[in-house]
């Protein structure tokens, strides 16, 4: 999907997603719009290593060729 996602479940009785960014093509295309995005919504990102956020970040700097569902114009 060419965007960084987030999912939230904080009630581990009902598992409901509290929160749910990142559902659209390109819809946070780096780390720092997610980030600002969960803030905004009252959400802070907590206990990722550096690690991790290096990683993302590379993975999200790879270039990934059109799929085959917005080749045929079904995914926008």
């Amino acid at each position: 999907m060419r965007t960084f996602f987030l999912q939230a479940f904080p009630d581990e009785e009902t598992d409901m997603c509290e929160l749910w960014l990142g559902t659209l093509l390109e819809e946070f295309p780096s780390l720092e719009d997610i980030v600002t995005a969960a803030r905004a919504q009252g959400y802070d990102l907590s206990g990722l290593s550096r690690e991790a956020i290096v990683s993302m970040i590379k993975e999200s700097g790879k270039p990934t060729p059109p799929s085959i569902g917005e080749q045929l114009g079904i995914v926008r």
